[in-house]
């Protein structure tokens, strides 16, 4: 066994190669440089030419294996070990909550579904941490920018009005508690007087009992920061992205848990889970958090009339390995009704030329 630098054949010649010798197999010559024969193969395979590719075993006029330089294996010795990487947690199994290393862009879509109706709602929004107290409540201010309903700008009386008023709560800023839950709106007096300051220019702009109603409805909910709190409760992206993953599981890195969520009008579902954290960083080296399981149906459970109503929950939440931020979510929930209502959720980062625009 002997490794030429400059091997006999000139198209190889800018390879690192092993000269095959008569009685050399696949597996003896992986056995005796001390790799997996898949890697030989993988690496001669991807360089060879054409009639060279090795199959199950060397072809008869093989008369050089390319091998991988050193830089190479240890390269891909480095990508698999980090594939099998454990995920570590806190003391207690407790997926830690990094909140200061949080200031990203994301984009974000929503797409409902009541029946054979569906709507896509896309929206570029940004979470940035502000400040922690010594209570550990966190400080976030969340802004939002580039919304489309269905892949163009607001053109309806209603999207414009809801549009137009949205702007008002933005930049907004909530207070989230050690498990990254949502609990408190932190700058309801500077919304509150954002929405003085734009309400004569939307009466102005807007006409009719559609807009009178929405502006009514608006001010209901501007009225104390509870109220303001209640109706943001229906808002996806606060609820999906302050979730409170980051509590304490079992040794078994999983826990039943139960979710709510503001798939309902005016009404909050409720659904029974698991929720798991896989044990291993996924092939992005990213923290996989899973919540899986079903609708609970309370009102069809005291009912003898009527069975209990169906559905699912499953969302996958992918964090960064070190920092434990939140890189993506994928979050589908549905209820058969009559009329079938879902909701899918995506939340992924902006690329940098996306936030550079």
């Amino acid at each position: 066994m002997y490794y030429r630098d400059q091997p006999e054949e000139s198209s190889y010649d800018k390879f690192r190669t092993y000269k095959i010798k008569k009685g050399d197999t696949l597996e003896s010559v992986a056995r005796d440089l001390g790799v997996e024969a898949e890697d030989l193969r993988w690496y001669h395979n991807m360089y060879c030419e054409i009639p060279d590719l090795i199959e199950a075993d060397f072809k008869s006029h093989l008369k050089f294996l390319i091998l991988a330089s050193e830089k190479t294996i240890e390269e891909r010795k480095e990508k698999t070990e980090k594939k099998n990487q454990k995920v570590s947690l806190a003391s207690n199994y407790t997926l830690p909550f990094v909140a200061d290393k949080i200031n990203k862009e994301y984009q974000v879509n929503y797409t409902t579904v009541f029946g054979d109706e569906a709507d896509t709602i896309e929206m570029k929004v940004s979470v940035k941490w502000l400040a922690t107290d010594r209570n550990k409540y966190h400080l976030f201010e969340i802004n939002r920018k580039d919304v489309q309903v269905n892949n163009k700008m607001p053109d309806t009386v209603m999207d414009e009005l809801e549009a137009k008023t949205g702007e008002v709560l933005y930049p907004l800023k909530i207070v989230a508690d050690e498990s990254g839950k949502w609990i408190d709106i932190y700058n309801y007096d500077e919304i509150d007087n954002r929405w003085k300051e734009a309400k004569e220019a939307v009466l102005d702009y807007f006409e009719g009992e559609v807009a009178e109603n929405y502006i009514e409805q608006t001010e209901y909910a501007l009225d104390n920061s509870e109220t303001l709190f209640d109706a943001l409760a229906s808002d996806f992206f606060l609820r999906t992205f302050f979730n409170g993953i980051y509590i304490g599981y079992t040794s078994s890195y999983s826990f039943q848990n139960e979710v709510f969520f503001p798939l309902e009008k005016e009404e909050e579902s409720k659904f029974a889970v698991e929720q798991k954290i896989d044990l291993v960083l996924d092939e992005s080296n990213l923290v996989k958090v899973e919540q899986k399981g079903d609708y609970v149906d309370t009102e069809g459970e005291t009912s003898f009339e009527f069975d209990p109503w169906k559905g699912k929950f499953h969302a996958l939440y992918f964090l960064d390995e070190y920092s434990y931020c939140i890189e993506k979510v994928n979050l589908e929930c549905s209820i058969e009704y009559d009329e079938p209502i879902k909701v899918i959720i995506q939340i992924e980062p902006l690329k940098k030329e996306e936030t550079q625009n």
